[in-house]
Order: structure tokens, then sequence, then C-alpha cells
């Protein structure tokens, strides 16, 4: 059990080394400091990106080993029976450490799998190798078919190529702006399907079960989805050691409503969110626009509990596909505003102000034809939001407070 309202001493100095290292990071990546030290003449840029990747993602599972390892040595303190106690040396410990930090299969491209869940592989009955490399087989062969045509279509649309021809982009019309966006979306999505999914294959062999692959963006239609189910592995991140103790801490020490609680939870999981992605003004916008939309969900939220909209609903929606129907016409400028926000993070400042320009005095036609797109949109992911991905093993939690 985790003492998420008694934050301690060691947790505040993991923090706290944590965000100053992860702030050195950033400010000497955008200095080009690495590649001064790295350009040695053997090393290509492409190998440097992987070197920072990698250097970002140590970053996550230093933090998630150093907290679980605190819990883990309150846990044995507790104990009264300290005679039957199994003793682990420092040693042991140590190479704990740098197998899970260090582990191959998610070193450079991800997903963060937590401490806790990485160190059940030690204790798990190994199955049958034969259904596991079946399984592995399999995997690798989808997401080998994914690649290839991921491939094929970028050898057809050219419409990432476009952000660095920005005269091109603005003389674009808004429809198909509207389109080039939905693929930036869908791409975006593929690259961490094929990559998260073929390292998770991996992982698999090891007995290591990996978070689940990203869900298709279209069965998203609210901020919430977004975070909970396309990085899964992020999410438990930031739930268990941000969001949780946060507001358990403000929970126990200061008087405010619960809806507070959660909203300064948020706003500090998303600053380190914006700090783990790199301190830019486009991530910076991205982030606070994610926190715009988890805001006016929380707000949502406590008006659908409310009295005053129980009435509405019963004398005005009347059935549950009438309150379908009118949720999913609110979501849509919602689901508009969350697409915006990701052009910020997919292909930077320019470009997302682009789309935001496009709100600016629309026609009456492009206005009509996006929101119903939105509109539908929203249909089928409210349909689908509760059937399981393939790679779904168990039902993410979907209380982000105690």
């Amino acid at each position: 059990m985790h003492h998420y309202s008694d934050i301690g001493g060691k947790r505040i100095s993991i923090w706290v080394t944590s965000i100053l290292l992860l702030g050195g990071y950033n400010s000497l990546k955008y200095k080009y400091f690495f590649w001064r030290v790295l350009d040695t003449g053997n090393l290509q840029d492409e190998e440097v990106f992987v070197l920072l990747y990698a250097i970002a993602w140590v970053e996550l599972r230093c933090i998630s080993f150093s907290l679980d390892y605190v819990d883990k040595l309150e846990q044995r303190e507790n104990i009264k029976d300290k005679e039957n106690l199994v003793h682990i040396s420092t040693w042991d410990d140590l190479i704990s450490m740098f197998s899970y930090v260090l582990y191959l299969p998610v070193l450079f491209v991800g997903p963060i799998i937590l401490y806790e869940e990485f160190e059940k592989s030690f204790h798990v009955k190994n199955e049958n190798i034969l259904l596991r490399l079946k399984r592995f087989i399999w995997d690798m062969m989808i997401f080998l078919m994914y690649t290839f045509l991921l491939e094929l279509a970028f050898h057809y649309i050219y419409f990432f190529a476009l952000q660095s021809q920005l005269k091109a982009v603005y003389s674009m019309p808004s429809l198909a702006l509207c389109g080039g966006g939905l693929w930036m979306g869908l791409e975006f999505h593929m690259k961490y399907v094929i990559s998260y999914g073929t390292t998770a294959a991996y992982s698999r062999l090891d007995n290591i079960e990996p978070p689940p692959t990203p869900r298709c963006i279209a069965r998203i239609h609210v901020y919430s989805q977004m975070w909970r189910y396309f990085d899964v592995g992020l999410y438990r991140f930031l739930l268990k050691y941000i969001y949780k103790p946060i507001f358990a801490i403000l929970s126990k020490n200061i008087a405010l409503s619960k809806i507070s609680y959660k909203l300064i939870a948020s706003s500090i999981t998303f600053m380190f969110i914006f700090m783990w992605h790199g301190t830019m003004w486009n991530i910076f916008i991205w982030s606070l626009l994610n926190y715009a939309g988890i805001v006016m969900e929380y707000f949502g939220k406590a008006v659908a509990s409310s009295e005053k909209y129980a009435q509405f609903r019963n004398k005005v929606l009347r059935t549950e596909a009438m309150e379908t129907r009118f949720i999913a016409f609110l979501c849509a400028p919602l689901l508009g505003l969350s697409a915006i926000s990701n052009f910020y993070l997919f292909a930077g400042t320019e470009i997302g102000n682009v789309y935001f320009g496009l709100l600016k005095w629309p026609s009456l036609y492009n206005c009509t034809i996006v929101y119903l797109s939105l509109y539908c949109s929203c249909h089928v992911a409210i349909a689908l939001q509760h059937v399981s991905s393939r790679t779904d093993v168990k039902k993410i939690e979907h209380k982000t407070d105690n």
C-alpha cells in the first residue's frame, strides 16, 4: 500500500534530483551540447536522437525504481516478524536497478513499464516457451505489416514534408488541411503502435506484461481518454507517482472542494509532462491546451452529476440515445480543440497556428462539414469506448483519485 499522504524526505530528495536532472537535460539538449560532445564522426544525427530519447526514458525508469524502492523499504520496516525476513543485499538491489533501468527492449523508444510490473516477472511461473514464441512471431508479423503499410503511405502522402513549405500549407483549402490533420494523427498513432508493439513483443518473451499499445485516435473523443488509452505506461506513471500523491497530500492538509484537488493535481502533472517532453513553446501550448481540455471535462462531469441535469435528461432528452446525441454534440468542439492541440505536438508552432487560424470566420459550408464530421467521430468513439483493444490485458483504471 502506498502512503500517498506522507511524501517523506526520501521522496522529496528523489523528486528534487529528478527535476534538476530533467531541467539540465532539456537546457543542454537545445543548446546542442550533446551534439558537440557526441560528434566524433562516428555517430549520425539519427543515432544522437535515439540516445537523447533513451536518456528521457531512463529518467522515468529511475524515478519509478527509486520511489518503489522507498516504498519497499518502508514496508519491510513495518513488518513485525523481522526474523523471517529475507535479507536483500545492496548488490542485489543494484542488479535489480540496472536490469530495470537499462532493460534493452524498451531502452530507446519505450513504453515505460513501472518497476512493480517489471519486478513481477521475477516471480511469474514460466509459460510454455512455444506459446510465447508463437505469440511473439504473430505480433512481429502484424507490426511488420503495419510498418510496410505506413512506408507505402509515406511514398504517396507528403503532408509532413509540407511543414517546411508554409506557403503551400497556407494556400491549401480548409477541408484539405483538415484531411492533412487527420493524416498526421493517424500517422502519429501508427508510429507508436509499431514502436511500442515491437518492444512489447520482446518484453512478453521475458514474462514482462507491457502496457497495451495505443488505441486508435478515431476511438477517442475526450482528453482524458487520450491520456488514459494512448500511452498507457506514461498514464500509469503519472497517476501513481504524481497525480495520486498530490491529490492525497492536498486532501489531507488543505480544505478545498474535491474538484479543486483534482485541478491542482492535474496542473502539477501537466507541468511534469511539459518538462519531460521538452521545454519548447509548441510543447507548452500543447500541454496548456490539454490541461484546459481536462478542466472543461471536469466541469462537464460536475454538471452531468447535478440534479438540474438529471431533470433536463428526464424531461427533455428522455432516452439514452438522445443523451448520446447530446453528449456527442457537446463533445465535438472539444474533439476539434484536442486535434488542434496535438498538431502543435506533431508539427510545431507554425503549423499549429495555421490550424488555429481556421477558427477565424470560417465559412458556413466548411463549419457545417467539419462540425458534422466531428459529431460523427464522437458517436463512433462513444460506441466503442468500452470495447477492448487487441492488446488490452486488463481493464485500465477509470478512477483518477482515491
